[in-house]
């Protein structure tokens, strides 16, 4: 089939990823200060991808390298302690385990800057509009909604 396929009154058409988990650790303040104890989570990340529909493959994004690039992502948060960069030479953590860190170019390593950091690093990767929405736990989340470059 050649030409243009009218869209009718579609105005934009989103693909996502749903449920990509990560478990890792971090401390962050909180006003009861539990949660200054270093501790961690199940992470589970949605991403939502807009950008232009090729009429050609029928797709926004294959879905299949869109979860490459999400996966590829998450690689450097799953099982990792994560740490705002600022606390790299003053923390020390030692005993008989190995431990890897990820440390954040933000003052602190909350959900909301984690999630801040995986959202620039999939834009990175992907041009258009993207929405992510991480979760830390079962019930407390982060959304974040931009532009890539």
């Amino acid at each position: 089939m050649s030409g243009n396929i009218s869209l009718g009154r579609v105005n934009k058409i989103q693909v996502g990823v749903e449920n990509i988990s990560f478990d890792a650790s971090h401390y962050t303040k909180s006003s009861d200060g539990k949660c200054e104890n270093l501790h961690g989570h199940t992470f589970i990340l949605s991403v939502e991808y807009e950008g232009n529909f090729n009429q050609e493959s029928g797709m926004v994004f294959d879905f299949i390298e869109l979860k490459k690039i999400i996966k590829d992502v998450i690689k450097d948060y799953d099982h990792k302690l994560i740490l705002p960069a600022k606390d790299k030479e003053n923390t020390r953590i030692e005993g008989e385990f190995s431990l890897s860190v990820k440390y954040l170019d933000y003052p602190a390593a909350t959900t909301e800057y984690i999630a801040l950091s995986i959202f620039h690093d999939i834009a990175e990767k992907l041009k258009g509009r993207i929405k992510i929405k991480l979760y830390e736990g079962m019930n407390n989340y982060v959304v974040i909604e931009g532009e890539s470059a």
